[in-house]
């Protein structure tokens, strides 16, 4: 994530205070980057590397399938070069919204069902643009071709501050795949970048068997057992939670999303790795706020008095220079 050009300034003068801390501490960050659980590409070199040198367009969801079939010979390895592929290859268009619509009676949802994701996948597969729909009917289409089962998921998503508290309904696709007996949830939508007025390319393998508790931060299915999560959450508790940009650190409080600005001092807790941290702030993408902390525990705290924040409408927090979270302001 970029670090918005009003921050440049307050970046280079904290940047210097950093050089020294930095070098003390370049050995163990190199150590905790190696090992941290967000970087399952690691895990997967040789197939994202053999996947990138396929076609990046095929005719048919099989002809794709029949090539990962060649090349890798585990569950694990064939879902991965799946998202890999279609990550890679298939761009985020909005006007594929809708297409290949259809209608049915409830005795013919499986028939039309079926017909209509061959037709999908086929079309995503051969043209190389999609929505969320065909994303993730691709996905579950290139599955099933390899014997691997996998459903497509609807549900709700977050990905802008005014989410946060909107009325709940589906506006998302995402997947659950079993690998080796195992439920896991894909999204190879936002695995592929982001989409703001112009899709940006950004491979992300966070989104490639995302952990549940991680995943129902921006995701809530409209079938809960589709969390994959032993405990439920109540959609209001989803619908009114922070919008989380980062999971690198556990946000602890504020835990409501939508912050009173009458209020006045609020108190922010994350979870984090005891060193040297730096803090910025935004109202409405105006900086307002920047200090170094250092946490010797597991919890980075600082305050913050919001009572002249007058016509703001979002607070967001940067931490290390990296959008974690946004609260709604009122």
């Amino acid at each position: 994530m970029r670090i918005k050009s009003k921050f440049k300034q307050t970046i280079e003068r904290i940047e210097e205070k950093l050089i020294m801390n930095l070098k003390k501490t370049y050995i163990l960050f190199c150590l905790l980057f190696s090992i941290s659980p967000f970087l399952s590409s690691q895990d997967f070199k040789k197939v994202d590397s053999l996947v990138y040198t396929y076609p990046n367009s095929f005719s048919s969801p099989s002809r794709l399938a029949k090539r990962i079939s060649k090349d890798f010979k585990t569950e694990l390895d064939r879902v991965r070069a799946i998202y890999i592929w279609i990550a890679n290859n298939i761009v985020y268009d909005p006007k594929e919204s809708g297409e290949l619509g259809y209608e049915f009676g409830s005795n013919e949802f499986l028939k039309k069902e079926k017909k209509h994701n061959e037709k999908l996948s086929k079309r995503v597969i051969s043209k190389g643009q999609a929505v969320c729909a065909g994303y993730s009917t691709l996905f579950a289409e290139l599955s099933k071709e390899l014997n691997i089962k996998s459903k497509v998921v609807s549900g709700s998503s977050k990905t802008k501050v005014s989410d946060i508290g909107k009325r709940f309904y589906s506006d998302h696709a995402w997947n659950v795949v079993e690998v080796d007996k195992k439920l896991y949830l894909v999204d190879v939508t936002w695995g592929a970048g982001s989409y703001d007025g112009r899709f940006i390319k950004e491979l992300n393998s966070f989104y490639f068997m995302t952990p549940p508790e991680l995943f129902i931060k921006n995701h809530y299915p409209d079938y809960f057992e589709y969390a994959l999560l032993d405990k439920k959450i109540d959609k209001e508790v989803f619908l009114n939670a922070p919008l989380i940009h980062s999971h690198e650190y556990e946000l602890l409080s504020p835990r409501y999303g939508i912050i009173k600005k009458s209020e006045g001092k609020v108190d922010f807790k994350f979870s984090c790795k005891p060193g040297l941290y730096v803090v910025m702030c935004d109202l409405d993408d105006n900086e307002f706020y920047s200090q170094d902390i250092v946490t010797t525990e597991d919890v980075l705290e600082f305050e913050l008095d919001l009572s002249d924040a007058k016509k703001a409408k979002k607070l967001s927090v940067y931490l290390d220079y990296q959008q974690v979270v946004e609260f709604k302001l009122n």
